[in-house]
């Protein structure tokens, strides 16, 4: 019976680590963080695409993308962290009139994937 007793303490505190420390939820990007990261991306590695391949979508709101050279970037957060609250100037991704703010920002994008 200790054995049991021990076993389930032992799962309770691995699965309570993983929480803490692992287990991750989707972070949404705001257009400002989405330019500035594949910006980055593009210096960084010598990328040579004009252009975002897909936008990678969860609940309407853009989590990442994927880059034509392959390079694949999706925000995470851990979930004990508290959600980024979009400020004024870095509102959250929307899908009315982005093509003009995404043309502003030097971003096209071919395809809308969710995820």
């Amino acid at each position: 019976m200790e054995e049991l007793v021990f076993g389930f303490w032992f799962a309770l505190g691995v699965y309570v680590s993983w929480y803490v420390f692992k287990a991750k939820d989707f972070q949404p990007l705001t257009l400002d963080d989405l330019a500035l990261i594949w910006k980055l991306h593009k210096h960084q590695s010598g990328c040579k695409s004009s252009c975002i391949h897909d936008l990678l979508v969860r609940n309407d709101e853009v989590v990442g993308f994927k880059c034509e050279c392959g390079h694949e970037f999706i925000q995470k957060r851990p979930i004990t962290q508290r959600a980024k609250i979009a400020t004024q100037s870095g509102r959250l991704f929307s899908f009315q009139n982005t093509s003009d703010a995404m043309e502003n920002l030097g971003l096209t994008c071919l395809h809308i994937k969710k995820i």
